[in-house]
């Protein structure tokens, strides 16, 4: 039995995408691999800038960890102050499409993307989210927001009107759900992937390939049977409610799970334009998709069909 660490991310903000790992440990899809999974909590960014979350996959560089569940904007971050020598890259991808929003007011006209320029959007204590947003409307060949400096009190200044958007993940959205007044999203909705599973340059593709292959079972698994990964996920972090985990997972899975592709597919070109993107959107370096992904996990796309 091979031993191996994972290090997770926020256990509030994005727990949905843990479940398909803490799914695969319980259901005992590890173990028919022959893993034995330690699951490992994120190491802690220094700020809240894109720079500051390259912690995370130097963490895994240095031994922290051998796998995560990452960002492609950590990574290229990484990868641009490094000059591409960060011993890390993707064995398989999370959001098969950029799960970037904005959240309106629910009394607003802002209903679709193209609405979306000129209206004020925050750039709050995460400001790479609204990097993310502005690149996204320029990526689908629009104009571009208005930003607005806004670190604190996002919900009541979207309540008095002070600003049009906060821009935000599908995944996150969660936290603005009790602000007293309704709210949408207008999802943006890009090709680009935006997260997945991480593995050090160091763990031979062997392994990789059967960490990934028990990963990616475990979203269906976490299909069939909800309540498996949720339980092991409180086990571990018991802080965090079901409901939050149940909720954030509901929000992550169309972006996953998206009936198009097999969950985890990682296409070389969709990856291509997902560089570009990020490199044009965070002004990092662009590399050669070997420097970010393992070309070998690369596969073609799969009709998927949930069961």
């Amino acid at each position: 039995m091979d031993r191996v660490r994972l290090m997770g991310w926020c256990r509030t903000c994005v727990p949905g995408m843990a479940l398909p790992a803490f799914a695969a440990a319980e259901g005992g899809l590890f173990a028919e691999q022959g893993l034995e999974v330690e699951f490992v909590g994120c190491t802690r960014a220094p700020d809240y800038s894109l720079q500051g979350f390259t912690a995370r996959p130097k963490a895994v560089a240095a031994g922290d960890a051998d796998f995560a569940i990452s960002s492609v904007a950590y990574l290229l971050a990484a990868q641009t102050e490094l000059g591409g020598r960060l011993p890390v890259r993707f064995a398989a991808a999370a959001h098969q499409r950029n799960p970037i929003v904005g959240i309106v007011h629910g009394d607003s006209d802002l209903e679709e993307p193209a609405d979306l320029v000129g209206a004020r959007a925050a750039s709050w204590s995460i400001p790479w989210f609204t990097q993310e947003y502005a690149g996204a409307l320029a990526h689908m060949g629009l104009g571009s927001p208005e930003i607005v400096e806004r670190s604190e009190d996002l919900d009541g200044a979207l309540g008095r009107g002070e600003i049009d958007v906060i821009p935000t993940w599908m995944d996150m959205t969660l936290y603005h759900r009790n602000s007293g007044f309704p709210i949408r999203t207008v999802p943006l909705d890009i090709d680009v992937y935006t997260t997945g599973l991480v593995a050090a340059d160091r763990m031979p593709l062997e392994l990789v390939s059967r960490f990934r292959d028990a990963w990616v079972a475990g979203f269906e698994l976490q299909l069939e049977r909800p309540e498996l990964g949720i339980a092991a996920f409180r086990r571990q972090y018991p802080d965090v409610s079901a409901e939050h985990i149940r909720a954030n997972w509901a929000v992550f899975e169309p972006y996953a799970v998206d009936g198009v592709v097999a969950p985890g597919s990682m296409d070389s070109e969709q990856w291509r334009e997902t560089i570009d993107y990020t490199a044009i959107t965070h002004g990092l370096s662009v590399f050669a998709g070997e420097r970010l992904y393992r070309p070998e996990l690369l596969a073609p796309a799969l009709a998927y069909s949930a069961a």
